[in-house]
């Protein structure tokens, strides 16, 4: 008898995430390794791999709800590209391949929402592995839960019993 508990269905931002790595494999060499940012980062394998993008969902942004009858918000999800690259080189190579994960993800419509580029730039440098960023947003529509209406509370603790 499995003790294992069901799998959720996936979020929407679970789905935008895994969108966005399989845009990267569509308009990325093979040379790239392709995934979801891990768990435990400092665990990961990236074996013999030249590059590599690790996609990650970094936080939304809220806008006000419109009014109290349309409490749905808009939200701004972002992600990062976290970009990887081994020197090998190739002078201005780092230039070429940001500008490759961006045009592999501008402009991309995925689980209905439009991917807009934010951000690119270098994070660190360590010896021959240079790091970047590529950061992207897109606006989604926050709803949330219907709710019935709170009750309202008891607050006239004046009265007693048989007044």
């Amino acid at each position: 008898m499995s003790t294992d508990a069901p799998i959720p269905a996936l979020t929407h931002l679970e789905k935008i995430q895994i969108g966005l790595v399989a845009a990267l494999k569509a308009g990325l060499d093979a040379k790239y390794l392709i995934d979801v940012f891990p768990d435990k980062p400092e665990q990961y394998d990236t074996g013999n791999a030249e590059k590599w993008a690790l996609v990650q969902y970094t936080g939304s942004r809220y806008s006000d709800a419109e009014d109290a009858a349309r409490s749905a918000q808009g939200r701004r999800a972002e992600f990062a590209v976290h970009l990887s690259l081994r020197a090998v080189g190739v002078p201005l190579r780092a230039a070429r391949e940001i500008d490759q994960v961006r045009l592999a993800l501008q402009g991309q419509k995925i689980e209905g929402a439009l991917i807009n580029v934010t951000r690119d730039g270098l994070l660190d440098q360590d010896g021959s592995l240079w790091r970047y960023v590529v950061e992207v947003a897109c606006v989604l529509r926050a709803v949330p839960l219907q709710r019935r209406p709170v009750a309202p509370f008891i607050t006239d603790f004046t009265k007693t019993e048989g007044s």
